[in-house]
């Protein structure tokens, strides 16, 4: 049996109907899926950038701390995957797609808003926790935005729409930052 209803009607087709070109050119006219798109760029390219500065960002502010700045991605790393599991598990509960994509988006963004202005309070506890919080929201957005993309892009392949989601974070993360 097929994986999803997409391969099936995939399958149902002759391989010569099936065009990969066709079916990025009907992603891009998916209005739905291409603000999809940006937003899923935006988070997790930061987030992508977040990870590989983290090291830079703790000991800037908190010198000698290399040992904790590892601690401090490994929290990211671990509240993240209790996100995604939450996340996953909301969603197959409530198929909630729009609402709880929202709702973790902006909490990514408080929760990036925070640990940005308590970066610098001279408190690692305070680092430790606001590093969690974000962790949690912004990895459990990654399943989110996959099933998110499936959802509204069906009958298209949700390996296009998956593949083209991890261009818009690549990048995402190479675009200058008008910071410095």
């Amino acid at each position: 049996y097929p994986p999803s209803q997409s391969q099936a009607v995939l399958q149902s087709c002759a391989p010569e109907q099936y065009s990969y070109k066709q079916s990025i050119i009907n992603l891009f006219k998916n209005v739905p899926f291409v603000l999809l798109l940006i937003s899923y760029g935006i988070l997790t390219g930061s987030f992508y950038s977040l990870s590989t500065l983290l090291n830079q960002m703790i000991t800037f502010h908190y010198q000698g701390e290399e040992v904790n700045a590892g601690r401090i991605g490994l929290t990211l790393v671990i509240a993240g995957m209790v996100g995604s599991i939450i996340c996953g598990v909301w969603l197959d509960y409530t198929k909630t797609y729009k609402q709880t994509t929202l709702i973790v988006y902006i909490l990514s963004f408080v929760g990036m808003l925070v640990f940005t202005f308590t970066l610098d309070l001279g408190n690692l506890t305070i680092v430790f926790v606001t590093a969690g919080v974000l962790g949690f929201f912004m990895t459990g957005y990654l399943p989110l935005g996959f099933e998110f993309a499936v959802e509204i892009t069906y009958p298209e392949s949700e390996g296009t729409s998956s593949g083209l989601l991890n261009a818009s974070a690549q990048v995402s993360t190479r675009l200058p930052s008008p910071i410095g």
